[in-house]
């Protein structure tokens, strides 16, 4: 037997929240589907709204009320368009795109005004970035792109999160004393 809610069944308190990545879920989901029928165009069109909603995201540095982690939505919207780009043979879009991803991973990371979550959950996450953009400019061979320059800023980012982490630890809720490092 299929119920059927009627309006007067429905409150507020048993709704759903929608969270803040909705939009991105949906052009991503949309962009999937678009990408496994080989309708590159329209996936590329899903897939660039979805890094513009993502990079937005991204940007607030909230990760309350979202169901994907903001630095796994980053990394998502830019592999989807850079395997786009490099099924197309636009290696030089593929390789700007991982790099994206990484850069601000890596940059957020590093940065000691962000919060320590959002920064370790970045390091996380940039092994992901790393990964791809490792491999793509393996199989480049560019040398102006080595891909130990970013293995290198990878390991600087980790240290900076551990540091960070470090003295909020020991700062016992004040600013690192030796460092002035907030947590």
């Amino acid at each position: 037997m299929n119920a059927r809610t009627s309006p007067e069944d429905l409150a507020i308190d048993a709704a759903t929240p929608v969270r803040r990545d909705y939009l991105w879920l949906e052009l991503t989901s949309a962009g999937n589907r678009a990408f496994g029928e080989g309708a590159s165009d329209a996936a590329r069109k899903l897939y660039t709204r979805a890094l513009q909603e993502a990079d937005r995201l991204f940007d607030t540095g909230n990760a309350d009320d979202i169901s994907v982690p903001l630095p796994a939505i980053l990394n998502i919207s830019c592999h989807n368009l850079a395997e786009l780009a490099a099924r197309n043979g636009e290696q030089a879009e593929c390789t700007r795109l991982l790099v994206h991803a990484f850069d601000r991973l890596a940059a957020t990371a590093r940065r000691p005004t962000a919060g320590l979550e959002l920064r370790t959950a970045c390091v996380q996450h940039l092994k992901y970035a790393l990964l791809e953009l490792a491999a793509h400019l393996t199989r480049l061979g560019d040398p102006a792109l080595p891909p130990q320059h970013f293995i290198d800023r990878a390991r600087k980012a980790a240290s900076a999160v551990r540091h960070a982490s470090e003295h909020a630890r020991r700062a016992d809720g004040d600013a690192c004393g030796h460092c002035r490092l907030p947590h």
